[in-house]
């Protein structure tokens, strides 16, 4: 909420001035819209500037109402930014329906359509829109939430796990940066965007210094020779040095698209020249690091910054490897 009560109205080259999402820009042809210079005159002309700014339907305003006010709360901008990406698809279906409309069934028939594309995107939706509802009734728009009885689909969770032999080969033959970047997920267990965002000034004395961009936990990761080792080495690669460990040729943050084209350029090249069978992610290290954390009798719940042992347990489940044994075949030797 902006400082004059109304949402995505601020204070910008010496005028109040309203911001308008990408549906509204195309609305009126323009982000920003300029309101007055005293706080009066902005309320009187958002006013008249309000029933073209939101001339769709209750739910397209429920949804106006949640991008302005829920989403940048939310601790982690990547967090931010799935939402208003789930928020799109959501009003591409909805935005022009009255809530009151929208029955269980709309829900469970929107479901059943987008896990024709993405099973996994389809129920991150889902749970936006029970979202979406429950503040719906907190701020006394609608009494009922149509999508709360709506259950998730069953999505087999990734079981992959990479051997060691598969690493070591990966190791050998991938692109210098790809290995130097993927020793390093697996001794830490972080995660991509962690890793990607780690600045130099957290490589402090002791360890290295952390928060965890998902739970906003903070923590260490004490130094051992090795980390030290995989440190310098990325340092010495980088061609301009900038403020994270991790930088492009410009001293640049990597961003998740350029990360993924040069992993899977070193996953190609550890493929074609060093006889990788099988494919594997930059997240199944993230899997290799707990699952062998574990067998070492480490914490993994803490290496792994979950907030609760049931994720971790159910997340260690799939990627174990069981060993299975033989029996001996008794009555003689038949061979």
């Amino acid at each position: 909420m902006s400082k004059i009560g109304i949402p995505r109205v601020y204070w910008k080259d010496g005028a109040w001035r309203f911001k308008c999402n990408q549906r509204q820009a195309s609305l009126v042809g323009k982000t920003w819209i300029k309101l007055g210079v005293t706080e009066d005159e902005a309320r009187v002309a958002f006013s008249e500037w309000e029933g073209r700014l939101f001339p769709r339907a209750g739910m397209g305003r429920l949804f106006d109402r949640y991008e302005a006010e829920v989403i940048p709360q939310k601790r982690s901008p990547a967090t931010q930014k799935s939402n208003r990406d789930e928020l799109k698809r959501l009003r591409a279906v909805f935005a022009e329906c009255e809530a009151s409309d929208i029955t269980v069934h709309d829900v469970y028939a929107y479901l059943d359509k987008r896990s024709q594309t993405s099973p996994t995107q389809a129920n991150h939706e889902l749970s936006l829109l029970k979202h979406v509802f429950k503040y719906a009734q907190r701020w006394g728009v609608h009494e009922h939430n149509p999508a709360a009885p709506v259950e998730k689909l069953k999505v087999a969770p990734r079981d992959r796990y990479v051997t060691d032999a598969e690493f070591a080969l990966f190791l050998k033959y991938t692109t210098p940066w790809v290995r130097h970047y993927a020793m390093f997920k697996y001794i830490t267990g972080l995660r991509q965007r962690d890793i990607l965002s780690l600045r130099i000034d957290q490589l402090q004395v002791d360890g290295i210094v952390m928060r965890a961009s998902k739970t906003g936990k903070q923590f260490v990761i004490p130094w051992t020779d090795q980390l030290r080792r995989i440190v310098a080495w990325v340092k010495a690669s980088n061609k301009r040095q900038g403020p994270t460990l991790f930088c492009d040729r410009n001293g640049n943050a990597y961003s998740k698209d350029s990360f993924h084209t040069r992993w899977q350029w070193g996953m190609r090249k550890a493929m074609k020249e060093g006889g990788l069978r099988e494919r594997f992610t930059e997240h199944d290290l993230r899997a290799k690091h707990a699952t062998d954390a574990e067998r070492q009798g480490i914490d993994v719940t803490t290496n792994l910054q979950h907030s609760d042992k049931r994720t971790t347990q159910v997340y260690l489940r799939q990627k174990q490897v069981l060993s299975v044994t033989a029996l001996e075949l008794e009555g003689g030797d038949f061979l």
